[in-house]
């Protein structure tokens, strides 16, 4: 695995990032997802909880990993707060994965580490820029190395986007990142179901469920809400005989979640494509996050099966 060094550069139309406690810009929230596997979930987690409550302590973000699903090799870690505290805590996560200290600069020779960011398609646009604009800058003024995945995620309309570096290079092209996030947010607040921006009323660990919802209402106060794309060839898996496999889902992710009928499609959304359904989950963000991986699961399930069966 190649080594990064940190590159900061004054030339970069990018804003530089604050060492100072305080959240900039002003006191605006950000939830930002990743994929990791398990062995580096139980690193980031540690014994009782230790490494997590230490990033937690340290970086005053809210930091949470996704349970374990048998036959997936990869959980959810989402870090959400301030733009600085999440920054700081991938910071901490990658230095944790390296078992290096929380207090010592990068070096030259630090390993770097992947951190593969969840981003919907609608907003990887901006993170990439007119050409590759943005991604570059971000690169050249973090040091650390940017892909963004051509295909989307499997029965989903989100993105993988690979952050490559050393504990400081991921702390500072994050903060970039999540800097594009909160002002595409705020260009296009009704776009994307807040996927990012969180409410200021706090979370709690499995809220109950929502009450029912229509596709094109808002979601109520409080919570947020996700849409994602399953191809008609998976919709039996996750919904299940009479509903089993589905209120399963909802049970455990403490989400309301709904299947559309064919065709339906978002308010001002594209045109419905006649071979995916769209399902609509309301929730609080850690649950919805719960609930996306365990639906992913139930697809890649019958994936294999149907691949097996065709051999």
């Amino acid at each position: 695995m190649p080594c990064l060094s940190t590159q900061p550069t004054s030339e970069s139309s990018l804003p530089a990032p604050s060492s100072s406690s305080k959240a900039d810009p002003g006191p605006q929230q950000i939830s930002m997802r990743s994929l990791i596997v398990t062995q580096d979930a139980s690193i980031i987690i540690g014994r009782g909880g230790a490494h997590v409550n230490e990033i937690r302590d340290k970086s005053s973000a809210r930091v949470t990993v996704s349970e374990s699903i048998p036959g997936n090799p990869e959980r959810i870690l989402n870090v959400s707060g301030p733009l600085d505290a999440v920054a700081k805590a991938f910071g901490l996560i990658v230095r944790r994965i390296n078992d290096e200290p929380f207090d010592v600069p990068s070096v030259p020779g630090s390993r770097a580490v992947t951190i593969k960011f969840i981003i919907p398609n609608s907003r990887m646009g901006s993170v990439i820029g007119k050409g590759g604009s943005k991604i570059k800058e971000i690169q050249e003024a973090s040091g650390a190395r940017l892909n963004a995945s051509e295909a989307m995620l499997p029965g989903s309309t989100e993105r993988v986007l690979s952050v490559s570096g050393v504990a400081d290079a991921v702390h500072i092209a994050v903060y970039y990142i999540g800097t594009i996030l909160l002002e595409y947010q705020e260009k296009f607040p009704a776009q994307g179901g807040g996927s990012y921006r969180q409410s200021s009323g706090g979370e709690r660990e499995r809220r109950g469920p929502p009450p029912a919802f229509s596709p094109s209402a808002p979601p109520p106060p409080g919570m947020q809400q996700q849409q994602i794309f399953i191809p008609n060839a998976f919709v039996g898996a996750i919904i299940g005989r009479a509903g089993a496999k589905i209120n399963e889902i909802r049970t455990q992710s403490a989400c309301q979640i709904r299947v559309t009928d064919p065709g339906s499609t978002l308010p001002d959304g594209p045109p419905a494509n006649p071979e995916e359904r769209l399902v609509v989950i309301t929730g609080y963000p850690e649950n919805i996050q719960s609930a996306i991986t365990l639906l992913y699961s139930r697809v890649e399930a019958e994936r294999e099966k149907l691949a097996s069966e065709g051999m």
